[in-house]
């Protein structure tokens, strides 16, 4: 093999292991569908008529419930969710959809499936989110509640004497092909594009790697995640409408089991069951399994309640498939990280200039843009922050500091709306606001960058630096068409203003150098409608060329214009970059000065507790 074959073949290598580790690739799912393949082939040499177009349309619609309720149990398993209520809710809508078919027509019964089905998601979607609990325990509760409620409402008598018009949506044939197939499909379909291709989908997965994260991008999470359970809901109205329409009656007693028959397809397909990643065709080829092997018992001659045998080895081969996943994904992050902390150590220089040597751009102090008075917060009975005064201008740099616990992170986080006040204001360009949530802050132009860095790990630097700001081909609000050149372009260009080059920008963040992970953080405040940028220890996990560039870029974000806020534990930074100093102690400010009236030893002695006088501040 010549050698320009070679680095072709290993640059494809390269790219295709890269692109195998982001969330949402479909080529993990490959031996499970040469697995799929394999027996369907081996269930047709031993028994006729098992590859026959007739019976693959029958396995088809066997299975055509449980792929669309797969959709919607994989978007909610993709964003750290779980619904176990679905086979309650299967068999107390299919009742509702039954009375409303006999009694009133076709149409109140596809209104009564899809409404309550929807109605039914949004209170699972709100008890979760309210009573903050395990979803796997709401749901499950909700699940028994509804499957009682089904026999209540229906007396334990299925339901029967449905116009014929009705029925037409479930046993209706299209050129041989099932109607139910043709509208499971569609629907599929339609939830595969959402999940893959825009704003909706990309933030499911956000959610899922990290919600802090993602709420502080400006997110609303719960908004979200109420949302992804009413869309299940919906979904499994149409389940029920399509099972009772096909069967002709409505039974109480549908949907037994339901729920961990659809888990078994998912998580078979490759859904992460901790949230963060997976793919629709990973979940069709699960769901394809599925239903050959249902069809392979029944060509075996095999009594039925061994299909539930089936069911659960796959449910526990499919966790631990996943559980061991998750494993060598871990080894492989701790095993990629101590290769390149060793690179590092080895090519990092010796020396170099000193942070406080720096000389700093030309600087044009403004009026205040954001000042805060008496800001304060409890936790309980422990006051984390009392009385805290602050400003900063436009064009200034002030610098944060302070032992660990003197209560800097929490005065950052109630400026930058991730922590409600319990007292005091805060004002921008003199005007009183609420920061009520992170989204408020970045609509007034304060950017954060916070000490924990919130990111999400499964996604790449150019999502994580779109997140919530999402390049838009077509805007349609969430179903937006995301432009993904757009994001990689952009994320390019602002980590460029800080020294780095990641080379594929959608690589997830977990597999990316400490220095690499701050870096993407910091880059996110390099925005054209920032006002106020506040950092939380942003070189703490640099080294000293990207150490130089962040304080190079906090240098040039003040002389254009931007306040600056810094926390820091480093006295050399404090001094080389700042223009006033901020002393805190246990909640409170003890000591304000001008950076270049204050000495080192001064400073430091502060942040230890001991506050000088205020003529013996200077060196």
């Amino acid at each position: 093999m010549s050698g320009g074959l070679r680095d072709r073949v290993s640059a494809w290598r390269a790219a295709s292991a890269a692109s195998q580790e982001r969330p949402w690739d479909a080529r993990s799912r490959i031996g499970l569908a040469l697995v799929c393949i394999a027996l369907a082939l081996y269930l047709g040499a031993n028994y006729s008529g098992f590859l026959s177009l007739d019976n693959f349309f029958i396995t088809l619609l066997s299975v055509t419930s449980v792929g669309i309720a797969g959709l919607g149990q994989m978007m909610l398993l993709t964003s750290g969710n779980v619904d176990l209520s679905i086979g309650g809710q299967y068999a107390f809508i299919g009742v509702l959809t039954g009375y409303a078919a006999r009694d009133s027509g076709t149409g109140a019964a596809v209104a009564t499936a899809l409404g309550s089905g929807l109605v039914l998601g949004y209170i699972n979607g709100r008890l979760v989110r309210l009573l903050r609990i395990n979803p796997l325990i709401v749901t499950l509760g909700a699940g028994t509640v509804l499957a009682g409620l089904a026999f209540v409402v229906s007396k334990g008598v299925s339901i029967y004497g449905f116009s014929s018009s009705f029925l037409k949506i479930g046993q209706t044939h299209i050129d041989s092909v099932p109607l139910p197939v043709l509208i499971g499909a569609a629907v599929f379909f339609v939830g595969s594009v959402v999940m893959l291709r825009t704003v909706l989908g990309l933030r499911i997965y956000a959610i899922g790697g990290n919600p802090v994260a993602t709420e502080l991008a400006g997110v609303r999470v719960d908004r979200y995640v109420t949302g992804l359970y009413s869309i299940n809901g919906a979904l499994m109205g149409l389940v029920a409408l399509l099972s009772v329409a096909q069967v002709g009656s409505a039974s109480p007693q549908v949907g037994t089991g339901f729920e961990l028959l659809v888990l078994t397809a998912v998580i078979l397909g490759g859904v992460a069951f901790n949230g963060g990643s997976g793919h629709p065709v990973g979940v069709f080829v699960g769901v394809l399994t599925i239903g050959i092997l249902n069809a392979g018992v029944i060509f075996a001659g095999v009594a039925s309640y061994w299909q539930q045998v089936v069911h659960g080895g796959a449910l526990l081969l499919a966790l631990a498939a996943d559980q061991f996943t998750a494993y060598r994904r871990r080894t492989a992050v701790h095993g990629r990280r101590g290769s390149e902390a060793r690179s590092a150590a080895i090519s990092a220089p010796i020396g170099g200039p000193k942070i406080g040597s720096r000389k700093k751009l030309e600087r044009k102090r403004g009026a205040v843009v954001l000042r805060c008075e008496g800001l304060s917060k409890y936790y309980g009975a422990v006051c984390a922050v009392g009385g805290v005064n602050l400003s900063v201008s436009a064009g200034e740099v002030l610098c944060l500091a302070g032992d660990n616990g003197a209560g800097k992170s929490t005065v950052i986080k109630m400026l930058s709306g991730a922590v409600r006040p319990d007292g005091g204001t805060i004002e921008i360009d003199g005007a009183a606001v609420d920061l009520d949530s992170p989204r408020a802050a970045r609509e007034l132009g304060i950017r954060t960058v916070y000490q924990d860095l919130a990111l999400c790990p499964n996604l790449g630097a150019a999502e994580n630096l779109s997140l919530g700001e999402e390049p838009r081909r077509m805007n349609w609000g969430p179903v937006s068409w995301r432009d993904d050149k757009a994001a990689i372009t952009g994320a390019e260009e602002r980590l460029s203003r800080l020294g780095v080059d990641l080379g594929d920008y959608r690589r997830p963040v977990r597999l990316l150098s400490g220095g690499q992970r701050q870096s993407v953080a910091i880059a996110r405040v390099i925005d054209e409608g920032a006002k106020v940028v506040i950092l939380d220890e942003p070189t703490a996990a640099l080294g000293m060329r990207q150490s130089q560039s962040t304080l190079e870029l906090i240098d040039s974000l003040a002389a254009q214009g931007v306040g600056v806020i810094v926390i820091s534990h480093d006295v050399e930074t404090v001094l080389g970059i700042g223009d006033r100093i901020v002393v805190m102690r246990q909640g409170e400010v003890i000591l304000e000065g001008a950076a270049q009236e204050t000495s080192e030893e001064n400073l430091i002695h502060a942040m230890a507790g001991y506050v000088p006088k205020r003529e013996a501040m200077t060196a």
